[in-house]
């Protein structure tokens, strides 16, 4: 189960400005994007010289090494020349997810010490400036503050002037160090959010393993609609454009156009997206009249990937077995694996060991076991991507031991063959006086579509009883139903269960759990004691049994 005893990556010397001077040398590489909603192809050396020139433009506004730039938006082609321009000063780039609102956006950069921002978010410009911070837009109009294309344009100007000196032919990268290279935040899930610097080493580490095992190169094209904000899109960025490797930059709305037109090799997505991406197969094989033709999901999914997949990668959270063995069957070559913010990657399918309802063996440069009391995943990496805590203005390095276990927070399992078992994170279980541990995700499940809850969320009311939340959409056709008939539901609910998985309390919630009340993080996962906090001490608790 992993290599004994590796050692720990020294992360030296940051390598990302060389990976990035490198992009002339591949001419033949691009990015393909949007610009005005029309779809354009980018060669590396363009990328190069407008990174460049909006990092002699950044400079020019005073950024310089160390300083912290926050850069807030979709994936763009914008939002790569952000993260390459802070690269090329010496800046320490700090992600803030698109979709977090304004107020924690706005906190999150102060409190990472930012004094310059880069968002393409119009209704942020006003609360990004009045906090103190220096706004560029990221997007062809300014919305009030300049935009990246008027920098560009204006860097370009300035480099004809042979006096000035401030345009990307004559702009000298920082040279970096040792430091890191960004800033993100954990997830939130098990407490407030927290910030920590990431070095390249580990996450270039990890991607050259990467290639080896799923057998990709710089010949390969991966598709990008998932927020760069996520580290390991990023990881899989600077790694890509290091090796050569095109990349198409779309969004949620159009990522099966892009899929289809582009025909990428390479597919990140989080399970959510996936559901969404068999759902449109399965419309186009009703609509084409391919139902209960010999390939008809083949032809269906080659509408929606793209007839050129080598992998799709899946994480972030648990993913349906049963959705995973109809996409196999249909020759979607799909991986499911697992990961922390924190410590990188834990545990890989892989195409000779792929395993549906597992997240695969540990990596194999590092280590897995399970917590004999907790029942935690521990994992010994010499890859783990938190180089150090963000306090204030300093970034103090964590202690690099290589026979340390670090906590994942989840609890998991491993099997005979060594597939690991991901059941959730630890407050995902609550643990009875009788010292049994009840799982809540799919008692959460099975208690939704029991009751047609937009979603439960279960937790302890007492030392040995469970209660249900259950939150409804107001917007739904459906609307709020009677105490009555949940009451009923639950019963019934209730016979199928373990004495001890049994609901005895409810409570109902007209509206759900949201980023703008703290109950979920910014990619969607529930923070489970935000919600305890926010709905579930001041509820009115039900009795199943009156």
């Amino acid at each position: 189960m992993g290599t004994d005893g590796a050692p720990v990556i020294d992360p030296g010397r940051c390598v990302l400005t060389d990976l990035v001077a490198a992009m002339p040398d591949k001419a033949s590489s691009v990015l393909l994007c949007r610009r005005g909603g029309a779809r354009t192809s980018v060669p590396y050396p363009e990328c190069h010289r407008d990174a460049l020139s909006l990092a002699a433009a950044l400079r020019r506004r005073g950024v310089a090494p160390g300083t912290r730039v926050a850069v807030h938006g979709a994936t763009s082609y914008e939002w790569v020349l952000a993260d390459l321009a802070a690269l090329l000063t010496g800046a320490v780039s700090v992600a803030l997810y698109p979709s977090a609102p304004p107020e924690r956006a706005v906190a999150t950069a102060r409190e990472a010490g930012c004094r310059t921002v880069l968002t393409d978010r119009a209704d942020c410009v006003a609360a990004f400036r009045a906090a103190g911070l220096d706004v560029v837009f990221l997007g062809p109009e300014g919305e009030g503050a300049p935009s990246v294309v008027e920098l560009i344009a204006e860097a370009a100007e300035k480099g004809e002037d042979a006096g000035a000196g401030a345009g990307a032919a004559d702009f000298a990268p920082a040279d970096r160090g040792d430091g890191p290279f960004t800033i993100v935040s954990t997830s939130g899930t098990l407490s407030e959010p927290k910030l920590f610097a990431v070095h390249s080493a580990p996450l270039l580490h990890t991607m050259d393993h990467f290639a080896e095992l799923y057998g990709f190169d710089g010949r390969d094209r991966l598709l990008v609609y998932l927020p760069l904000s996520h580290l390991p899109q990023r990881m899989m960025l600077y790694w890509g454009l290091g090796q050569g490797l095109d990349f198409v930059l779309s969004d949620p709305a159009r990522v099966i156009a892009d899929g289809v037109e582009t025909s990428p090799t390479l597919h990140v997505a989080v399970p959510r997206s996936l559901q969404h991406l068999h759902k449109r197969a399965l419309d186009l094989a009703r609509r084409q009249g391919l139902e209960g033709e010999e390939g008809a999901m083949t032809k269906a999914y080659a509408q929606v990937f793209g007839t050129a997949l080598k992998a799709v990668f899946v994480g972030s959270a648990p993913s349906d077995p049963a959705l995973l063995a109809e996409l196999h069957a249909g020759g979607v070559p799909v991986y499911e694996v697992y990961g922390t913010t924190e410590l990188g990657m834990v545990g890989l399918n892989v195409p000779d060991a792929n395993r549906r309802g597992t997240v695969g063996r540990p990596i194999p440069w590092g280590d897995v076991r399970i917590d004999d009391e907790s029942g935690e995943v521990l994992v010994r990496t010499p890859t783990p991507f938190r180089y150090g805590e963000v306090l204030g203005p300093h970034v103090v390095p964590v202690v690099r031991n290589p026979d340390a276990w670090w906590p994942t927070g989840d609890a998991g399992a491993l099997d005979a063959d060594g597939f690991l078992t991901v059941h959730g994170r630890l407050r995902d279980f609550v643990a009875l006086p009788n010292g049994e541990k009840v799982f809540l995700r799919a008692l959460e499940e099975s208690t939704a579509a029991a009751t047609g809850a937009g979603l439960c969320v279960v937790m302890k009311i007492d030392a040995s009883h469970l209660g249900a939340l259950l939150f409804f959409d107001p917007a739904a056709p459906e609307g709020v139903g009677s105490a009555d008939g949940y009451r009923a539901r639950l019963a019934e609910a209730n016979r199928r269960l373990h004495p001890w998985e049994r609901i005895h309390s409810f409570a109902v919630v007209s509206g759900l759990p949201s980023l703008a009340d703290g109950c979920m993080t910014e990619t969607t996962k529930l923070r489970r004691h935000k919600v305890e906090e926010t709905y579930g001490a001041p509820a009115q608790w039900l009795s199943v049994r009156e």
